[in-house]
């Protein structure tokens, strides 16, 4: 390639610049191996050039390519350049001083990179700018007041970085500005009255810093403002009351989390294109303005935790004609009156309706049931009355329920069945009677179930609670329920709260309780429950509160009740108990338990003052001494002729059942170290294979924890009868038989032996894991944070770059996913179940490699975490790896199952996240409890100050969605290779912290996960 005199210059630079820049997406790589072609520079990919003898580069363009490193300081040799976009990447560094030699420049767009250091104040050279980007990176220092002098400028975006001190008065020197924004940094001060001089601003966003003080009276001479963002700070006084005539052209309006107080501005229905209108969490107080029907364009009107409202009757006259509302929250005010009849010609697009803890009173009017977008409705603690209306059963869309604490009364309409995708019902604290409608059960998606305090009867239907698989908290306490509590409960599996205390149930306490592994808390005092204690209450490891108190139990305390190291609340009160009290655990604590009334207890530690056992015990012993006395004889007799009936059969088969129930079991893979353990071994270590010690179940067996001289083990035991079951067992052993990674799981040993009833017993033992599976954390009821998951991310990422590069020849998985994944004690991620795994023919290549099967199971892997490659016929390989790995990244951030109903015929959890990753609506798809967990409220995004910065949360959870999209594409060509996947998630972990760190640090990190 030649050039032509005069812009060698330009074709050196875009060198360096290259230099500099690392491809990230296949995009990337091709534009930058364009830049390697013989084509002239002004045909690379993102350059353009102008000029009719001498083509001079003009714009540079490399936007939205994933691309990698820093900006070369040689890019301030291109000096036509008029256009710099280089947003939407991964670029890292200093904004380099040189580019305040390019004195064309028109446009300077770096946003959403992680850019360092202070604003470029060389960039104030450029007198021709007229827009400057640097949205979302990690700027810091201050906003230079040099930037008033810059005549042309239109849009001055800095949102998203960690600038500091005041906003400059000297912007409001910039006449031509339309745009300005400078939210979600930790800016400080009052806003300037300068600012009321920018006659042109269109959008003024300042949310999300540290300002404070009044508005202004001078921006209220912004007559084109179309969106003005204040929320998130600690601004005070009162808005103007005729600030819907300084606005006109307004859109949205966001004030929420601030302390504004007096009355919402009268004149707010002249703003007759307003959108959007965001008080929430201020001190307003009085009423809502009439004519609010006059806004058609009106979608978001958020007045919660204020002190709005007269407390008359007319209170809510407002919510008439709002025709274009899909979101209304006056949740926390003082609104007295009834809900409007004409609530039902409220909307039919609207999505949420939170009118919680005010002082609404009246029926819940039937045309409620018009409105059939409704995804949330909550009218819960006010004082409603009459029946509860069926027609709710028409808003088959809804996912939350809330109408608990108000006065309603007769029955649960069998209409709430038609709610197929239910969440949260909460009815609690009314006078509903009657039994619970059958329907009911069809509410399968049913996480939280609250209806305590009713005056509800009846038996709980079997069917239901056993439908009901997704509870995590069911409340029926304080209620007439009678007869038998259903032993269906032991499907709850995900149950972490169950409170049935205070009805008449009876019979004996549940012992499929014990299948619950995920309660914690559990309240069944004050029935009539009778018999023992269930020994399976023992089996509930995360237990921390057992209320049995106040039935009619007897018999004694199961002793391992003090094993369970998390209960610090046992109340036995009341109950007719016998028997010694055990010595430790919760039985050590005066205050956690309580045992008053049960006269016949004995034991325990001192402090208890109950009487000795000794002699109760010399009494139970004579008994039995006085049995064995009347039976011994012709038991005796017995079995000497048993033994005569059978010692020919005994000869034959106990020979061969000896050798192989009690000789330790031999690994069925040559090469393999493993402990040899029998089958003996494993029957005592597991309790016999107790049902209790059930801790899961897979395709193709069961496994059961157990203790094996001092460690805690998990035994897998292979089904026979399941197909391919064997062909799982073996490839497993063979797959981790020399692999050691601290991300793996371990097999200690590979059983193959006889059980005692003379059937092949084939197992695999592991470590046990006491957190379990990440499945059980994404979708049952504990909750992990952020940084745990990315934690638990990064130990995936890293088994995966084992497997992949690390081994010879290397492993794929072919099965990732969650319950896979299991957390040990300190919560690090070990990839398990390699029962479809396959070794690959070679070394790693850039094709997809010829696999050599190591079972011949057509299975490989499971519906939704599958790559499409495989289903048409493609050979396994590490990029099926990595599409599972994908899914995997998506499900923790999202908390979304791939098989997700949401997700039609044409959707998948890939497009659902590519689709809104975006900055602006990142939450609108993170999983709820990890929102409720950082205390971000609707659409509002709240963080108090003392949680992780928003900011840092928000691009941590994009980053780790973006990897998880890049990964899961269709093609496989096109998939992240898992050594990009982890530089990427171990930069983010390290932003999440808010540092940098050493190259030794990011080492370590690399080591330990």
């Amino acid at each position: 390639m030649t050039t032509a005199p005069g812009n060698e210059t330009d074709h050196a630079a875009l060198l360096a610049l290259k230099a500099g820049l690392v491809g990230g997406s296949s995009e990337s790589v091709e534009a930058l191996t364009s830049w390697n072609s013989s084509l002239h520079f002004c045909n690379w990919v993102g350059v353009t050039c102008e000029g009719r003898r001498h083509q001079r580069v003009t714009a540079l363009d490399l936007a939205d390519q994933e691309t990698g490193g820093s900006i070369s300081p040689f890019i301030g040799n291109l000096s036509f350049l008029r256009v710099i976009n280089l947003s939407g990447n991964r670029l890292d560094g200093f904004i380099p001083t040189e580019i305040g030699l390019l004195s064309r420049l028109e446009v300077f767009n770096v946003s959403n990179n992680a850019l360092q250091g202070g604003f470029p104040l060389q960039l104030t050279n450029c007198t021709r700018l007229i827009t400057i980007w640097c949205n979302h990176n990690a700027l810091t220092g201050i906003i230079p007041d040099q930037l008033g002098s810059m005549p042309k400028l239109q849009i001055l975006a800095l949102r998203g970085n960690n600038f500091t001190r005041e906003v400059p008065s000297s912007l409001g020197n910039i006449s031509s500005l339309i745009r300005l924004e400078l939210g979600e940094n930790r800016l400080q001060g009052s806003i300037p009255s300068n600012l009321g001089k920018l006659k042109s601003l269109n959008i003024l966003y300042l949310d999300q810093n540290s300002l404070s003080g009044k508005i202004p009276s001078s921006l209220y001479n912004l007559t084109n403002l179309r969106k003005l963002a204040l929320s998130l700070n600690q601004f005070s006084g009162t808005l103007a009351p005729s600030m819907g005539h300084h606005f006109p052209h307004l859109t949205g309006v966001y004030l929420g989390k601030n302390s504004f107080t007096g009355l919402i501005p009268p004149t707010l229905p002249n703003v007759s294109f307003l959108q959007e209108f965001d008080l929430w969490r201020n001190h307003f107080y009085g009423n809502v303005p009439e004519g609010l029907g006059r806004l058609e364009y009106l979608e978001q009107l958020l007045l919660g935790r204020n002190n709005l409202g007269s407390e008359n009757e007319n209170d809510l006259d407002f919510l008439t004609n709002l025709t274009s509302l899909k979101l209304l929250s006056i949740y926390k005010n003082r609104f007295q009156g009834m809900i409007p009849y004409s609530i039902g010609n409220l909307s039919n697009k609207i999505e949420y309706l939170v009118m919680g803890s005010n002082m609404i009173s009246g029926h819940i009017p039937p045309g409620i049931g018009n409105l059939v977008s409704l995804v949330g409705l909550g009218i819960e603690n006010n004082n409603l009355t009459g029946e509860f209306p069926s027609s709710i059963g028409n808003l088959l869309s809804l996912q939350l329920l809330a109408l608990g604490r108000n006065r309603l009364r007769g029955t649960i309409p069998s209409s709430l069945g038609n709610l197929k995708n239910l969440y949260t019902l909460g009815l609690e604290g009314n006078r509903l009677e009657g039994s619970i409608p059958l329907n009911l059960q069809h509410c399968s998606r049913l996480q939280k179930l609250n209806l305590h305090s009713n005056k509800l009867n009846g038996t709980v239907s079997m069917e239901m609670i056993g439908s009901l698989k997704q509870l995590i908290q069911l409340d029926m306490s304080n209620n007439s329920f009678s007869g038998y509590f259903p032993a269906a409960v032991g499907k709850l599996i995900n149950l972490n709260y169950l409170d049935i205390s205070i009805n008449s149930f009876s019979g004996e306490i549940p012992t499929e309780l014990g299948k619950c592994l995920s309660l914690e808390f559990l309240r069944v005092q004050e029935n009539s429950f009778e018999g023992r204690i269930p020994l399976s209450l023992a089996s509930l490891k995360s237990a921390q509160y057992m209320d049995l108190s106040s039935n009619n139990l007897s018999g004694g305390i199961p002793y391992a009740l003090q094993d369970l190291r998390f209960l610090h609340i046992l109340n036995i009160s009341f109950n007719q108990l016998e028997g010694p009290v055990p010595p430790k655990g919760i039985f050590t604590n005066l205050t956690g338990f309580s045992f008053q009334g049960n006269e016949k207890l004995c034991g325990g530690i001192p402090e208890l003052h109950l009487p000795k056992c000794s002699s109760t015990n010399k009494i139970k012993n004579e008994k039995r001494r006085n049995m064995s006395t009347l039976v011994i004889i012709p038991v005796t007799v017995s079995i000497f002729f048993g033994f005569v009936l059978v010692s020919i059969f005994t000869r034959v088969v106990c020979r061969k059942l000896s050798k192989r129930n009690h000789a330790p079991a031999i690994s069925p893979m040559d090469g393999a170290r493993y402990l040899r353990l029998s089958y003996k071994q494993l029957w005592d270590a597991t309790d016999r294979f107790s049902a209790a010690k059930i801790i899961g179940a897979g395709s193709f067996g069961s496994v059961y924890s157990g203790a094996l001289g001092g460690k805690l083990i998990a035994v897998k035991v292979m089904n026979l009868e399941k197909h391919g079951a064997l062909k799982s067992f073996k490839a497993e052993c063979k797959a981790l038989g020399k692999i050691r990674h601290r991300n793996l799981l371990q097999i200690l040993s590979c059983c193959m032996s006889l059980d005692y009833k003379g059937s092949d017993f084939v197992a695999l033992v592991y470590e046990l894991m006491p957190n379990g599976s990440l499945e059980s954390w994404l979708h049952g009821s504990r909750v992990l944070n952020l940084s745990q998951r990315l934690d638990v991310a990064i130990d995936v990422a890293s088994a995966l770059e084992y497997l992949h590069h690390d081994c010879e020849p290397p492993v794929v998985h072919c099965d990732l996913k969650p319950s896979n994944v299991l957390l040990d004690a300190d919560m690090v991620g070990h990839v398990g179940d390699f029962g479809l795994a396959r070794i690959l023919r070679g070394r790693l290549s850039d094709n997809l490699s010829q696999e050599q099967s190591m079972s011949s199971l057509g299975i490989k892997g499971t519906v939704g975490y599958v790559p499409p490659e495989y289903g048409m016929g493609a050979n396994v390989s590490v990029k099926g790896d990595m599409y599972s790995f994908g899914i995997l990244l998506l499900e923790m951030v999202t908390g979304r199952r791939p098989t997700d109903e949401i997700f039609n015929a044409n959707g998948s959890l890939h497009n659902f996240c590519k689709s809104k990753a975006k900055n602006s609506s990142i939450f609108d798809i993170v999983d709820s409890h990890l929102l409720a967990e950082l205390n971000i409220e609707n659409n509002n995004y709240e963080t108090n100050e003392e949680d992780v910065n928003l900011k840092r949360v928000r691009d941590c959870c994009a980053a780790i969605i973006e990897v998880g999209v890049v990964c899961s594409v269709d093609s496989p060509n096109e998939r992240m290779d898992i050594r990009e996947a982890c530089k990427m998630l171990h930069n983010t972990k390290i932003k999440l912290l808010g540092r940098r760190v050493s190259s030794q640090a990011k080492c370590t990190l690399a080591i330990t996960g």
